[in-house]
C-alpha cells in the first residue's frame, strides 16, 4: 500500500468540478478531491478561501479536513476500495463454475450467468427473502462483496 504524505494548505478555490476543485495556494495551483459526501457536507464555491489538510497523491490532494471562515470545519473519511481480502489476488483461472459453487455453498440462488470482470465474477443472486443481490466473487471462489442489485444493470435487453 503506497504511503502518501499529509499536507496542509490555505488558498482560494478557482474552479469547482462536482466534488473536485482547483485552488491556488503558495503560488501554485492544486487539484483537491472532497469525495461526493464531502462535497455534500461542505459546499464548494469559486472564490471561497479555504484551509485544508489531506493526503498528497500524484494527481491530487485527497482532502481529510476542510474549513473556511464562518463555517464549521468538516472532517472527511474517504471510502477505501472493497477488494478481496489479502494483498494479492489468487493466481487461478477464471472459472464461472467456481463462482457459482461459492454462491451455492453460501446459500445463494443465482439467476442468469455470471458476468466475468478482469479480476472477479459478478452474480445476480437471491436468498429466501427474494431480494436481488449482486455478489462479487474472486476467481478463487471468495465472495468479497454483496450489494443491492441495480435493476437496470441486470435487466435483459429486449
Amino acid at each position: 500500500m503506497p504511503h502518501h504524505d499529509t499536507t496542509a494548505l490555505s488558498g482560494t478555490i478557482q474552479h469547482v468540478f462536482a466534488h473536485r476543485f482547483t485552488f491556488e495556494a503558495d503560488g501554485a495551483t492544486h487539484l483537491a478531491d472532497l469525495g461526493p459526501k464531502g462535497a455534500d457536507a461542505f459546499p464548494l464555491a469559486t472564490g471561497l478561501r479555504v484551509t485544508l489538510e489531506g493526503e498528497r497523491r500524484p494527481s491530487e490532494i485527497k482532502v481529510t479536513r476542510i474549513a473556511a471562515e464562518g463555517r464549521e470545519p468538516v472532517l472527511i473519511q474517504h471510502k477505501k476500495p472493497n477488494h478481496p481480502p489479502g494483498a494479492a489476488r489468487p493466481d487461478v483461472p477464471a472459472d464461472p463454475a467456481t463462482a457459482l459453487a461459492a454462491a451455492a455453498a453460501d446459500g445463494w440462488s443465482v439467476t442468469g450467468a455470471p458476468r466475468k470482470k478482469p479480476k472477479h465474477f459478478e452474480l445476480l443472486a437471491h436468498r429466501g427473502d427474494d431480494v436481488a443481490t449482486e455478489l462479487h466473487v474472486d476467481f478463487a471462489g471468495t465472495i468479497y462483496k454483496q450489494k443491492p442489485a441495480d435493476v437496470a444493470k441486470w435487466a435483459v435487453p429486449a
